[in-house]
Order: structure tokens, then C-alpha cells, then sequence
């Protein structure tokens, strides 16, 4: 990943997203659940941190006609993105001041609780053409969704269910990463029980990790996050079918030589043992590189990597700069080389950073260029 940028290189960071990978992971969990059930995708926070329009439109190319969001707003990007014949639906609901962004953009808000029902349907007594909604039942992840109070009172209002003009029933699996979790079952059989109460819709209750628990639940519907964008979901790697399709890329700004007792970057937390040669790269913590993979005095934590050699991190990650130990590599950097902080090796750096893979994509920063293969 170190191939010279030119003359012409920029010190700005960019993200490297491969398109045609996307579109694989698609295809290979479609793969997973036939063709009775349909592969929705979640993308929300800009496709985890990926551009959520380009990604909208790549997906839809291959075939996705379902996509979530979390907020009304982002549901309006989507929708430009992908044009009037997709479905959108909005996972946190219908707020007063959303209205217009979902009358104007033909957004479908998922209804999670009464108070919600009760405000979608004044808000949509006199549209003319009101959009379609969903309904969230909690089935023991005590997040968002319908209690078992609440619903008790969604299903015995006849009125006002027919009012929110519902054509999706869904839920959340709280420990799908983890196939053995007794929990993974009894959410399942609370959603078959609850989902009887009402008339005969499509439903949903599988994330990534969800597809793999087996075909008792899929339903109609998967809602695929991660798995779509290159991260590992489920506790046993070796079953996932998803490629990474992403790598986050560092321009070389500069090359030092340490000496023996010099001082490395803020609170001077590295000091030189012996001679080395460091590249200072142009990305930190505002591009989304964590703070944890400062080095200790243990020893490094984060790694990048740089002519296809892992390469550790030294002192701490700044602002807009983070130090990497270039002493062993064949050859030594030049300005403008790239150096791969985030990629391959998504899940290993996850862990370093001591978080998941979600939150290590859906923090880079805005000021990454996203460049598109």
C-alpha cells in the first residue's frame, strides 16, 4: 500500500472504498438466505462512515430496493441518491419537526412506541398520500421498540393501527454476535408470539450477525450493516462470507531520525532506546485513528502498514499526525507514500484500540476524502 503518490500528492487523508467488493458482500449474503428472503441494507451514519450516497446507489445496482437509516435527514440523502423506487425506512421515528422530510422524501418511519403511533397518525390525517410505516416491537433489547404494555395497547386500538398503515413488523437481536446466547432464542419466540397479534406483514429481526443463527431468522427481510462493508459480525469469523472494502490511507509527511534519550510527540510519552527511523503520517484522531493506539511504555499498541510490513505506532496520536516506526522496513519511505491505518487488519486494530469495528469506520472524519474504486 506504499505506491508513490506523484508530484501532485495531497496531505490530506483519504479513504479508499472499493465498490465492487460492496456489491460482492451483497451478493454473498443474499446467497446466504435465498431468494425468499430479501437483503435490506443499514446505512446509517453515511453508510458506517463509508459516504452514504455513493454506497445507496452501488447497492442498489445490486439489486438492494430496502434500505435504514437512523435519522429523517439521512433518509433524504439516501433518497436522492437512489431515486423513487426504493424503500426507505427511518429507524428512530417520526419527530414533529422531521415531518416535512418525510412527506417530501417519501420516508418510512419504523413506530416505536404508542406515543409515537398516536403522532404519526394526526400528523398524517389530512396528507393525501401519506407514507407507509413500520413497527418496532422490543423484544427484550429495552432500546427502542414497542413494550409489552405499549403493544398491548397498539393491538387492541384497531383504529389506530389501521391509521399508521403498517407494511413492515420488526425487531433487534441484543446478542446475535454470540450463537450459543439462549437469549438469541427466547427474543425469536417473543417475536413470533407478538408478531401473531397482528395482520400478516413481512417481518425482520436479523442484523449481520443475525443472518448467521440460521433460517429461523430471516423472515422476509435481513437488515445487513457491517457485513456489507467489509467487518467481521459474529464471534466465529470463519463462517462470515464479507471481504474488507475499506482502507483508510496517510500521506508521509515527513522522515526522522531519533537518537537514543530523544523525546517523540506530545507529553513526550515515547522515548528512543536506540536509533530510529520514524515517518510522521498526515492523519490522527480527527480522521478517526483512536487515541489507544498511543504506545505505552509497555511497548506499541496501534500498527499501520507501509510497503506491506506492519509497522507500529510510536508516542502518541495527535490531533491531525500519528508516528510510525519505519526503522526495520527495506526501504525508507518517501514523502507522499501511503500508509494504510485502517483496512485488512480491521478487526486486530478494533481490538487494540480496545472497541469494535463499527466504531473504528463510523469515526473517520469528515475531512477524509472518500475515493471510490
Amino acid at each position: 500500500m506504499s505506491a508513490h503518490s506523484g508530484p501532485s500528492f495531497s496531505t490530506r487523508p483519504v479513504l479508499r472504498v472499493n465498490l465492487k467488493t460492496v456489491k460482492q458482500n451483497y451478493n454473498n449474503l443474499q446467497g446466504l438466505v435465498g431468494k425468499k428472503t430479501k437483503v435490506a441494507a443499514s446505512v446509517k451514519a453515511d453508510a458506517y462512515g463509508l459516504g452514504a450516497a455513493r454506497i445507496g446507489r452501488t447497492l442498489y445496482g445490486a439489486g438492494c430496493r430496502t434500505f435504514f437509516v437512523a435519522t429523517a435527514g439521512e433518509g433524504k440523502i439516501v433518497r436522492e441518491a437512489v431515486g423513487e423506487n426504493a424503500t426507505i425506512y427511518v429507524l428512530n421515528g417520526p419527530a414533529p419537526r422531521d415531518l416535512t422530510l418525510f412527506f417530501g422524501n417519501q420516508l418510512k418511519p419504523v413506530i416505536n412506541s404508542i406515543l409515537q403511533a398516536y403522532a404519526w397518525a394526526e400528523a398524517t390525517e389530512n396528507v393525501k398520500r401519506p407514507p407507509f410505516s413500520a413497527i418496532h416491537i422490543d423484544t427484550g433489547m429495552n432500546r427502542l421498540g414497542f413494550s409489552d404494555e405499549e403493544f398491548e395497547k397498539l393491538v387492541t386500538n384497531k383504529k389506530l393501527f389501521e391509521r399508521l398503515k403498517v407494511d413492515h413488523v420488526m425487531s433487534h437481536l441484543a446478542c446475535a454476535p454470540d450463537n450459543k446466547s439462549a437469549y438469541n432464542k427466547e427474543q425469536l419466540q417473543k417475536f413470533r408470539k407478538q408478531s401473531s397479534r397482528l395482520p400478516v406483514l413481512p417481518l425482520s429481526i436479523a442484523n449481520t450477525a443475525g443472518i448467521y443463527l440460521g433460517d429461523a431468522y430471516h423472515f422476509q427481510m435481513v437488515r445487513p450493516g457491517i457485513g456489507l462493508y467489509g467487518g467481521m459480525a459474529t464471534d466465529n469469523i470463519g463462517q462470515e462470507v464479507s471481504e474488507p472494502v475499506a482502507s483508510l490511507m496517510a500521506p508521509v509527511l515527513q522522515i526522522r531520525d531519533l537518537q537514543p534519550g530523544d523525546k517523540l510527540g506530545y507529553n513526550s510519552t515515547f522515548v528512543a532506546q536506540k536509533n530510529l527511523s520514524v515517518a510522521i503520517v498526515g492523519a490522527g484522531y480527527a480522521d478517526g485513528i483512536p487515541v489507544n493506539w498511543s504506545s505505552t511504555e509497555k511497548g506499541p499498541i496501534g500498527h499501520a502498514t507501509l510497503q506491506k510490513k506492519r509497522v507500529p505506532i510510536l508516542g502518541r496520536v495527535s490531533m491531525d499526525l500519528t508516528a510510525l516506526d519505519v526503522t526495520y522496513l527495506k526501504k525508507k519511505p518517501r514523502i507522499g507514500d501511503w500508509a494504510e491505518l485502517l483496512g485488512d487488519n480491521l478487526e486486530s486494530d478494533a481490538k487494540a484500540a480496545q472497541t469494535i469495528n463499527y466504531e473504528l469506520l463510523t469515526n473517520i472524519g469528515s475531512r477524509v476524502r472518500r475515493e471510490y474504486v
